[in-house]
């Protein structure tokens, strides 16, 4: 799966401009992505996934984003939400996964509600920030029980009302859209509560599934900021600022902004790795996830997404007025990376819980904990 994507990424980078004009992975370029199983990377492959470890899934997404933060979003959202298909039973997991073209989509619940109904459920509710449903077959809607806690339903992306109101500036290709259902009788096998233990126990079903997400947005983070220091790399070659006599390249304070910004990449990308390779060698062998291993998970997350946003600022401002055009490749990815500092996962807020759980020992859990 690696090498097939790795072979699509020369024509990700052509058709990067057409991604950010549709607001969509074009069509046939997410058929040679499913085929490649980039939308089932972290399922077992006793249910037909490609079972791709932690470690090497985080170098591969942020390999995707130094070429397009899109694209690397909608792997990244499909393959870790799509694990919560694995609190299903497995009759259902084989059923959402025997296909070849299974993806993946989900969004935070806006307002929802699910009920017993008979043998079913009965689901309503509004969600948002569903990225990658535009090639997604099927959706995955949180809801308030009426006993108390969530229920997650999966449902066809046809019994669904979408609303187009994805303008934005940044992760545009994503095409995030809001979606809506009203009264869908949803089979109990494809309700699962996920407060319960999953029905597949793996080391990426006993860390949280917002403390992966954590990291590989992280990994987003990272492969942007990576392309942002070559991107203004490449600027300084030729450009000379108005004004002045000196090459971006031979400015020494470009050369100390640089110099620094790549120190903080580097710190950041050994941060996030080393958390990683660490932590889930550990959680394989002990079949559980410690308070303080979940306190890693989003101290990590967060701080990595701050850091790149950091740098991606300084390549964005050292590149002048070249940088506010549409055509230049850093001025995408200066949105993209704003719009991911803006994503729950980059809360300052976290620090601290975390500071406390450093001073005190106790760790507050909660949905993003």
């Amino acid at each position: 799966m690696v090498r097939e994507i790795e072979h699509l990424l020369p024509e990700i980078s052509q058709r990067a401009k057409e991604i950010q004009r549709t607001r969509a992975i074009p069509g046939d370029l997410v058929d040679k992505l499913k085929r490649a199983g980039a939308f089932r990377a972290l399922i077992p492959r006793d249910f037909d996934g490609v079972g791709l470890d932690f470690e090497s899934y985080a170098t591969l997404i942020q390999r995707i984003a130094t070429i397009d933060a899109s694209v690397a979003w909608c792997i990244n959202q499909a393959s870790v939400i799509g694990l919560t298909s694995l609190w299903l039973p497995e009759r259902s997991i084989r059923h959402i996964w025997g296909q070849p073209d299974t993806s993946v989509s989900n969004g935070p619940p806006l307002d929802s509600q699910i009920i017993a109904h008979g043998e079913n459920y009965l689901l309503s509710g509004h969600w948002g920030f569903s990225s990658g449903c535009q090639h997604a077959t099927w959706m995955a809607g949180l809801a308030k029980h009426e006993s108390g806690g969530y229920r997650l339903a999966y449902f066809r992306p046809d019994d669904v009302e979408f609303v187009d109101n994805w303008e934005v500036a940044g992760l545009r290709g994503t095409g995030s859209f809001e979606f809506k259902v009203k009264n869908l009788a949803v089979p109990q096998d494809m309700v699962a509560d996920m407060s319960r233990p999953a029905s597949i126990c793996i080391d990426l079903t006993l860390m949280p599934n917002t403390l992966l997400f954590a990291a590989s947005f992280a990994c987003v983070a990272l492969g942007l900021a990576r392309a942002s220091l070559d991107d203004i790399v490449d600027l300084a070659q030729g450009k000379i600022p108005r004004w002045t006599s000196l090459k971006l390249k031979d400015d020494p304070d470009v050369q100390r902004f640089v110099g620094k910004a790549t120190a903080r990449w580097k710190a950041a990308d050994a941060y996030l790795h080393r958390t990683i390779e660490t932590l889930f060698p550990v959680i394989r062998e002990s079949n559980t996830v410690t308070h303080q291993q979940r306190a890693e998970m989003r101290m990590v997350g967060t701080h990595v997404i701050q850091e790149c946003a950091e740098v991606v600022g300084v390549a964005y401002r050292i590149s002048g007025s070249s940088g506010i055009y549409q055509d230049l490749d850093l001025q995408r990815r200066f949105q993209d990376m704003n719009v991911i500092t803006q994503h729950v996962q980059g809360r300052d807020a976290y620090f601290g819980i975390l500071g406390r759980h450093e001073l005190t020992g106790n760790y507050e859990i909660g949905p993003m904990t």
